[in-house]
């Protein structure tokens, strides 16, 4: 079983009926985060994705300031079985962050994350095709059923750019969570100008004074 029936569980919670317009608020924030990509454009899912990610894990609802996945726990303690308490749980405790790809062993993903050095293997992944050693990108690392498995959005960087990321990342490594998840906002935005100005060199996308 995956993990995607449980993210549903908690994403038809908290985004109908009345918090329809909050959610209108969240995509509003996402995109000034990130940037705007018009429907039908083909980066259009995976950015729709990383707001998805973002509304359940990380964006504190307006009302009760905390995300989604920790106030469906607090909602529902009551009413879930153990066995899915634990998983809700896991889901309170994700690590979003920027990795860097170091082997893929079989069906077995081993990364680094690139802010506190740790090293995770994402066992069994569906995900497991299309890296590359050395890629450098943005991922959320969930523990489903004792094992880690990726979120539904990916980020990759281009690898021309990878001493100006470990730099960013230097400078804001100590400060705390949300100068983090700035900067990983940041650098998707850098990501998405790369494919809309994609004859312009991304050295000069990813500059502490982008021109665009």
């Amino acid at each position: 079983m995956s993990i995607k029936p449980y993210l549903d569980r908690v994403l038809e919670t908290y985004t109908s009926g009345k918090l329809y317009e909050e959610v209108k608020k969240a995509r509003q924030e996402f995109c000034e985060r990130t940037g705007r990509v018009a429907e039908g454009d083909e980066t259009f899912e995976n950015q729709m994705n990383g707001f998805l990610d973002w509304y359940l894990f990380d964006r504190p609802m307006d009302k009760d300031q905390i995300s989604p996945v920790k106030l469906f726990v607090l909602e529902h303690a009551g009413h879930i079985d153990a066995a899915d308490r634990e998983i809700f749980d896991d889901l309170t405790k994700s690590n979003h962050s920027l990795f860097e790809l170091l082997k893929v062993k079989g069906e077995d993903v081993y990364v680094k994350d690139l802010f506190t050095g740790e090293k995770y293997i994402v066992e069994d992944s569906d995900v497991n095709r299309g890296f590359t050693k050395g890629d450098i990108f943005e991922a959320r690392l969930v523990k489903f059923r004792d094992r880690l498995v990726f979120g539904q959005s990916f980020v990759f960087h281009p690898r021309a750019v990878r001493s100006f990321i470990l730099k960013q990342i230097k400078a804001i490594k100590y400060l705390d969570a949300s100068q983090r998840l700035r900067l990983i906002h940041r650098l998707a935005s850098m990501r998405l100008k790369t494919e809309q100005y994609s004859h312009i060199d991304v050295l000069h996308i990813y500059t502490e004074n982008p021109l665009f």
